[in-house]
């Protein structure tokens, strides 16, 4: 094709412009009221996000009436697909109950106590409002129980929105350095220098560098916080007996091994990925699946350690001292709680995981088909229900691997899909998707020819 002599640049989202006309308008309207016009960064992408008014089984519809396959499933949460009937009964009775009361309702403990049968690493539990609190909280907590200050997380790793957490998330080479030296970079500003330093970052299934760097910080760690599948930037899996070595690693040093089940908690299975993995740690945290859509997070471990949340009486001879703190108005929410407990009940009681598992395994083998097809370097990464789709054909065993993914034709991509019908996630590289378990095998099938349109789009655009 001859462009002459002027440049051109194919519009990959056109076909989603033409779509979305009330979106942008939406959209303007929002961008008056809150930063970006949504009320998450991750939310926004150019040109502008839809607005979704409606949402049923495999599907969500927009404001101007478009309908889309939807594997993003509200960042995870959504296992059973959307509005499950017993799911949303559980909720409006509970609405129709009892609402916030800021005292323990039963529905709580019943919630709770599902969550301690089902879990190996936990033996109490406390329940919070997200999966930045569930993590914010159990960092507090392993702190006061080892009398320590710092924490260590692998690089690349996402463990929520608070400033302990968004450390080396991500960050140019020069300021990250040596791979197997990782340092310590905050995400964004506006968080403390000094927070920086009590956070030490090592690379993620690099089994040297990860010994070296966690003996000689082990005098000054209070705990490791790490995904067992580092979902945070696609699908990084553990290799070699990684989670093995870092288990027994951190129980001779003494320091609380932490595992960030928000993604993979009750998605990897009923006890999780670490039932799954067959590694328990002392700590965990869940959100998203767990609320079966509702807004809900939480902790736990072992007794011991969740203990530190009790205040000790006080002695007649000693002066009364604190505890480690949780709280929360919202905490234990009785609608969540009820919604949370009937998604895991219908876990334990259905074929969910065989078939989300099932199709999963459909689904991503199949993007790995059809790139292949077309001849795009491709790798599609996936474990059980969830994955995601590199941009390149290099192997990707450790997070630096994930760099030589190419975000903007992954976006590209994606919008040409989205404009198509069908929602692979979101337009970010460092993102994953799921299966539901209200897809069905021709649903996939239809994914697997927009996907295949899509590649075919951003290998050869003219010709679209």
């Amino acid at each position: 094709m001859s462009l002459g002599d002027e440049e051109h640049e194919y519009d990959h989202a056109e076909l989603l412009r033409q779509r979305t006309p009330e979106s942008e308008r939406l959209h303007e309207r929002a961008a008056d009221v809150t930063p970006l016009g949504v009320e998450s960064n991750v939310r926004a992408f150019d040109p502008y996000p839809f607005y979704i008014d409606e949402a049923d089984g495999s599907y969500v519809y927009d404001v101007d009436d478009n309908e889309y396959l939807d594997f993003l499933l509200a960042l995870g949460p959504i296992i059973l697909g959307h509005g499950h009937p017993d799911v949303r009964e559980a909720a409006k009775t509970q609405v129709d109950t009892c609402d916030l009361t800021a005292t323990p309702q039963p529905i709580a403990i019943e919630f709770m106590e599902k969550i301690v049968e089902l879990t190996p690493s936990i033996e109490m539990v406390r329940l919070a409002n997200s999966g930045t609190e569930a993590t914010m909280h159990a960092l507090r907590v392993a702190r006061s129980y080892t009398g320590k200050e710092k924490i260590a997380k692998p690089e690349g790793g996402y463990a929520g929105a608070h400033d302990y957490a968004l450390q080396s998330v991500y960050a140019s080479e020069e300021a990250l350095g040596p791979a197997d030296r990782p340092n310590t970079v905050s995400y964004g500003t506006g968080i403390p220098d000094a927070v920086s330093d009590t956070v030490v970052a090592f690379p993620f299934n690099d089994k040297e560098a990860t010994e070296e760097i966690l003996r000689e910080q082990a005098d000054d760690l209070a705990a490791v916080i790490i995904e067992p599948v580092m979902f945070s930037c696609g699908c990084l899996k553990p290799r070699d007996g990684y989670h093995e070595f870092l288990r027994d690693l951190t129980e001779e040093l003494g320091i609380v091994l932490i595992w960030d089940e928000v993604m993979t908690g009750f998605r990897l299975g009923l006890g999780s990925a670490q039932e799954r993995f067959g590694v328990t740690p002392d700590m965990t945290t869940f959100a998203k699946v767990a609320g079966g859509g509702y807004q809900t997070g939480g902790f736990g471990g072992t007794a011991e350690i969740m203990r530190e949340i009790e205040p000790p009486e006080k002695n007649e001879d000693e002066k009364w001292h604190s505890s480690a703190f949780h709280g929360g108005t919202y905490n234990g929410h009785p609608v969540s709680a009820a919604a949370g407990l009937k998604t895991l009940e219908i876990l334990e009681e259905e074929d969910v995981y065989d078939h989300i598992e099932r199709l999963g395994d459909r689904l991503f083998t199949g993007l790995q088909e059809v790139a292949d097809d077309v001849g795009l370097p491709v790798n599609v990464q996936h474990v059980g229900s969830m994955g995601q789709v590199y941009m390149t054909d290099a192997d990707i065993h450790f997070y630096r691997d994930s760099w030589k993914s190419n975000d903007e034709q992954f976006a590209d991509w994606w919008l040409e899909a989205a404009g198509r019908g069908v929602l692979f996630g979101n337009p970010m590289q460092g993102e994953r998707f799921f299966t539901t378990y209200t897809h069905t095998d021709e649903q996939i099938d239809d994914a697997l020819e927009v996907a295949e349109e899509a590649f075919r789009a951003v290998d050869h655009p003219y010709d679209n």
